[in-house]
């Protein structure tokens, strides 16, 4: 190839600002429904060209973030999660906006037909890559972040194993998902039941069995520093604490 590779180009303003807009809506300060301020004013507040907005709104109105009309001018969509595929700047919008439980149940509902797919398809090329990460995971990881990075690894194996693209592009911002809580709860007992839990998957695939695939996967998401029934019981106990407003007491006059 006689072209040399362009050079790595810094982020544009326009992406700064829609940057600055989705961690404003990221925060709860805009809402659903909530509409921008004029594309005059914010180019006036930030500093910045009329164009520079322009092309930032047309940005995130192309994923979905907002919608800009004539007569209601440039308001705030309810968020969808599928954005967070294309956009990897979105995830934590995501994450802020939809709930880690739901993106956490999400994950286990499509592993669970993943290692079904994985048990009927996998090749030997798969098994092995399978294999080699639980390999490098011996000994065990005694860091969250390294035990993290190979887990990544792992279940994007798996996911090729099934032979479904689709699931696959939508487990990998998935698998991005870290929980709070989770780093300072890691330990090497954690480490040992969730690489314990890895094996167990990779055996199911390598037998071929999908009794022992749906068990393993079960088996998975009970297991290691937070696991999904813990993350179930903190968003029934957030969603009790955002429902129950606060009595007002009445005034009787004297």
């Amino acid at each position: 190839m006689s072209k040399a590779w362009p050079s790595p180009t810094v982020q544009t303003l326009p992406d700064q600002v829609a940057q600055t807009i989705l961690q404003r809506i990221a925060k709860g300060e805009l809402r659903p429904g909530h509409r921008l301020p004029s594309q005059r004013d914010l180019a006036q507040s930030m500093g910045v060209g009329l164009a520079v907005i322009r092309e930032a709104v047309q940005r995130l109105a192309a994923l979905n973030v907002i919608e800009a009309s004539h007569g209601r001018g440039t308001v705030i969509r309810p968020f969808r999660w599928m954005p967070l595929i294309y956009d990897p700047g979105l995830f934590h919008l995501a994450m802020q906006r939809i709930g880690i439980r739901d993106l956490w149940e999400a994950r286990r509902l499509l592993e669970g037909q993943i290692i079904r797919l994985a048990a009927e398809r996998a090749t030997a090329a798969d098994l092995a890559a399978m294999r080699a990460v639980l390999e490098r995971a011996d000994p065990l990881p005694t860091d969250y972040k390294a035990s993290q990075a190979l887990n990544r690894e792992f279940h994007l194996a798996l996911a090729r194993a099934g032979q479904n693209a689709v699931l696959e592009d939508l487990l990998a911002p998935l698998l991005d998902l870290h929980v709070d809580g989770a780093a300072h709860r890691f330990s090497r007992a954690t480490s040992r039941l969730t690489w314990r839990a890895h094996r167990a998957i990779y055996e199911a695939v390598a037998a071929g069995s999908q009794a022992a695939a749906d068990r393993a996967i079960q088996r998975h998401f009970e297991i290691g520093p937070i696991a999904l029934r813990e993350i179930d019981a903190r968003s029934r106990a957030a969603s009790k604490r955002t429902s129950v407003a606060p009595r007002r007491t009445r005034r009787t006059r004297a």
